[in-house]
């Protein structure tokens, strides 16, 4: 009976093993995701910026990457999405700062941003020296990111430019941090400001976008 039944049985996996084949081991499948990993580069979501010979990559900088350098990277794709520069021109958002990597955006800016018809999406994300080093033109949108990039000019392969350039003459240097506002001034007219200063500024970047790149 004993013999009967282990017969039986081998049988049985035989013809599973002729119809489905051998199954795979956890070895191989571990090894098939390094390949893919290899090949395609993390499977997390918007670890890295995609980059290719065919783009120019502006790289739009602020201390969290919360709020301001999101706000820009998008009022920047609206405005190449209505220019000559669309599908040539990939502006990403960067932090600088530990503390505020894989954090949400402010809150309080994504609703005042899709009032203006921008919609900001996903989690702030902190600088690498490769992203640093591939990107064709780096924003600085504030003072703490103007220092982090005169710090680390070893990295860096294309132009760097100061907001400044794109602002108004008689306008603050950098674009206000919005935790940092003025008390005279209300959130969402703080918010507001905000956005109307990088959409000025992203105005004119678009203007001279020809000789930076």
């Amino acid at each position: 009976m004993t013999k009967t039944n282990k017969t039986n049985s081998t049988s049985f996996f035989t013809r599973i093993k002729r119809r489905f084949g051998e199954p795979k081991s956890l070895g191989s499948q571990s090894t098939n995701l390094e390949h893919a990993k290899d090949r395609f580069g993390s499977i997390e979501q918007d670890q890295t910026p995609y980059y290719s010979p065919g783009l120019t990559n502006i790289l739009f900088l602020s201390n969290r990457g919360l709020s301001r350098a999101p706000l820009a990277r998008e009022v920047m794709r609206s405005l190449l999405h209505l220019s000559d520069h669309f599908g040539s021109v990939r502006p990403s958002a960067r932090g600088i700062s530990d503390a505020y990597d894989l954090c949400s955006f402010d809150k309080r800016m994504v609703q005042t941003a899709r009032k203006f018809g921008y919609e900001l999406l996903g989690n702030s994300r902190k600088v690498n020296m490769a992203e640093l080093s591939s990107a064709n033109l780096i924003i600085t949108l504030d003072e703490e990111t103007e220092k982090f990039v005169k710090s680390r000019t070893f990295y860096i392969n294309g132009q760097v430019r100061p907001i400044a350039m794109f602002l108004q003459a008689d306008a603050h240097p950098y674009i206000p941090d919005p935790f940092a506002r003025e008390a005279f001034l209300s959130t969402t007219a703080n918010y507001e400001q905000i956005i109307r200063s990088v959409e000025y500024s992203c105005g004119k970047l678009m203007r001279y976008l020809p000789s930076l790149v």
